[in-house]
């Protein structure tokens, strides 16, 4: 029997089970709060448009951090940095479940995408270094049905906690996972080998990044509550431009320690993928915490409901994720590319129109629509975005989008606050974020599209 053939071994299956579970605690922790924010509100007497920090402070430092991580992965060897991570999720998720402040709750959500970037950029390279070198399909496969399972049931169960016991069980629950990712991890999973790397981290980039970013962010949110001409939202906005071109400066400085190589920056090809990213993230961000907010508070669905509502849209993500892979070797990526964006974009105007008295199955052919083209862009994309740049550089280059994703899905939502906050009511206000949102989404499939026009004429005239 060849080697390919041979069974996996005990020690593989337990390195396996950690690993899973380590996704399951980051990724269903992160969509688990989108029917729990109006509890959350609630809870801190806040208004929804500030509640959108528990959301957006995981996902700024996560996609600040998730390229730098994968640098400490490969500095202090990736089983080192995991259970750094693990250790950081699971104080910080105690910390959150228990604070009575809310700018302790952000905090910790902070912390929490430091450590889920740490767990995430480690837990990849962990998946193939653990099984032979014939079965790293297999790793891949496995890793991503983890990721797509967690996505799918985080919502749900963030709502069953929320229901029924209250939402800072979403957080007190990662603490015993997190125990056992710990304790299994440090007895099951063989301790890998590594030597260090000559690059060296741009902490002067990653910190001028993070400050510019959480800048625009907060002038988003004061802007929500007071005006333009505020002097507070004149200094945050001046901040942000000026922090973003430290950052600019730093980044032409550090040559190949960069936190965004300047070679990545200079491939046309690469830089289109990646705006493309990052405008289409506004979908995925829009849907996972407006659906759930427009069937509690509009429609009075309960937070369980609200979380199962979102299951259309989760279930034929990952379905069509794993379709696409066949489809790309039929269409190529140019093509899902484009057809998953605008997918998306036609599923956010359709949204938009969804007012008044509406049954949920309403809103299904939507949620499926935004799905399917979300499945079939997100492969489509990475793979394109990879196979343009240096082998050598595929790693990298791979992160460096999933930060595209983050901060693009951030700034999504920090706007998005500002678009409810000044609207006179709710429901207009989401349904006004899914029109812009849609926009953005629009443009997100423009720049491929303008990108790859002769290769895909060329394709429709094969």
């Amino acid at each position: 029997m060849g080697r390919y053939n041979s069974p996996l071994s005990r020690q593989h299956y337990w390195g396996l089970s950690v690993l899973f579970l380590a996704v399951v605690l980051v990724a269903g922790d992160f969509t688990a709060f989108s029917p729990a924010l109006p509890a959350i509100a609630h809870s801190f007497s806040s208004d929804i448009a500030t509640i959108h920090w528990v959301v957006n402070a995981y996902s700024l430092i996560y996609g600040v951090i998730i390229v730098a991580s994968g640098r400490f992965a490969d500095i202090y060897g990736r089983r080192r940095i995991f259970f750094v991570g693990v250790f950081i999720f699971a104080i910080s998720s105690l910390a959150g479940g228990l604070a009575e402040k809310l700018w302790v709750l952000f905090l910790c959500r902070a912390l929490m995408g430091l450590a889920g970037a740490l767990i995430w950029s480690a837990v990849l390279g962990m998946a193939y270094n653990l099984l032979p070198q014939e079965r790293a399909s297999f790793a891949g496969g496995f890793i991503l049905a983890a990721l797509g399972l967690a996505t799918a049931c985080g919502p749900v169960l963030g709502g069953f906690f929320t229901e029924y016991l209250s939402w800072r069980w979403i957080l007190f629950i990662n603490v015993p996972i997190a125990l056992l990712v710990f304790l299994l991890g440090w007895n099951k999973y063989p301790v890998d080998t590594f030597g260090k790397v000559n690059n060296h981290i741009d902490y002067l980039s990653m910190l001028a990044l993070s400050i510019s970013l959480f800048c625009f962010l907060l002038a988003m949110d004061v802007l929500a509550q007071y005006s333009i001409k505020n002097f507070l939202v004149l200094l945050l906005l001046s901040a942000f431009i000026l922090l973003f071109l430290a950052f600019v400066y730093t980044e032409k400085r550090a040559k190949t320690n960069a936190l965004v190589p300047l070679g990545l920056i200079e491939n046309a090809s690469f830089l289109s993928a990646g705006f493309s990213v990052m405008l289409v993230a506004a979908a995925f961000f829009a849907t996972l915490v407006y659906i759930p907010l427009l069937f509690i508070s509009v429609h009075h669905y309960s937070a369980l409901q609200a979380g199962v509502a979102l299951l259309p849209m989760m279930v034929t993500s990952g379905v069509f994720a794993f379709i696409s892979g066949f489809l790309h070797e039929k269409l190529g990526a140019r093509l899902l590319i484009c057809v998953g964006a605008l997918g998306m974009s036609i599923g956010l105007f359709w949204l938009s129109t969804l007012k008044g008295e509406m049954s949920y199955f309403q809103f299904v052919p939507a949620l499926l629509l935004i799905g399917t083209s979300l499945g079939i862009y997100s492969p489509a994309v990475v793979t394109a975005a990879v196979t343009v740049v240096d082998p050598a550089e595929s790693s990298l280059a791979g992160a460096v989008i999933y930060m595209f994703r983050f901060l693009g899905g951030a700034i999504a939502l920090g706007i998005n606050a500002t678009i409810l906050a000044v609207a006179h009511d709710l429901e207009t206000g989401i349904y006004r974020a899914f029109f812009v949102d849609g926009i953005v989404t629009f443009i997100g499939f423009l720049i491929p599209l303008v990108f790859y026009k002769n290769q895909l004429i060329k394709i429709f005239r094969e």
